[in-house]
């Protein structure tokens, strides 16, 4: 019976540290990304890009840090990296409509406007505000 008590006691214990692990990932990767966006206001695009990253160790299911990675390449003109990024974001949650629309803005700056409409209306769908300056110009 006291075998029985210790496994239990050990197994709790051993799931509080992992949650607390967890947890604490979560934290870090958040102040990671607080840090990494004064960064990019700042146009500091190297060390923005570096905390995303450390971020991203930290909490990879996590879109703000890919779509915030994407926000870099962007201000970068890295085009295709940008679109890499915000798809990436997109697949992780669905209903991204910044992503959808900063998408959209790099499709059009390479002239492909039918794809970047497409981009557009979706973020508009998902309640991205004054999109309509840029879908009422779509088919």
């Amino acid at each position: 019976m006291k075998k029985i008590i210790y496994i239990a006691i050990f197994s709790g214990l051993i799931i509080s540290i992992f949650l607390a692990s967890c947890t604490d990932r979560k934290a870090e990767a958040h102040k990671l990304v607080k840090s990494g966006i004064i960064k990019l206001y700042q146009s500091n695009y190297q060390e923005a890009l570096n905390d995303f990253e450390k971020a991203a160790e930290y909490d990879p299911e996590n879109p703000e840090i890919w779509y915030s990675i994407a926000n870099v390449y962007m201000n970068l003109k890295e085009y295709q990296k940008a679109i890499d990024y915000y798809t990436k974001a997109i697949g992780l949650k669905e209903d991204y409509a910044d992503a959808y629309y900063n998408r959209g803005l790099i499709k059009f700056y390479r002239g492909e406007k039918d794809l970047a409409c497409d981009d557009w209306k979706i973020a508009e769908s998902y309640g991205k505000k004054n999109v309509n300056d840029k879908t009422r110009h779509c088919d």
